[in-house]
């Protein structure tokens, strides 16, 4: 990236966030706003890189995020550890089952004890 253009636009974890900054860090000094992040990120990233990769590969297995990328990194970031917490990010107009939002809990409560 040079003079702050845009390579690519992908949705991804704060995890990931922290990662980038991180090694961005290392080569020089962070700008105001990536220090800001760098903070919140340091804060909130509950989870390494495979236990996000670990979550992304079982929400494949759920026939509703299947597709949906941008929910799936919604809600690792979130951690969501109820059915009506997990039902905040799913948009009003799509149709989850129960038996999937209690899959996805599940999935997300092996990695309660981090958030």
């Amino acid at each position: 990236m040079k003079n702050g253009e845009i390579v690519e636009m992908k949705p991804i974890s704060i995890t990931e966030v922290k990662s980038i900054l991180k090694e961005r860090q290392q080569e020089k000094e962070l700008n105001y706003e990536q220090d800001i992040t760098f903070k919140f990120v340091e804060k909130f990233a509950k989870l390494n890189e495979k236990e996000v990769e670990t979550l992304l590969k079982a929400f494949n297995e759920v026939e509703f995020l299947k597709n949906n990328i941008e929910l799936k990194y919604q809600i690792i970031n979130a951690l969501p550890t109820s059915v009506d917490q997990l039902k905040l990010f799913v948009p009003k107009d799509a149709t989850i089952s129960d038996d999937e939002c209690n899959k996805i809990v599940d999935l997300l409560k092996k990695f309660e004890g981090k958030n």
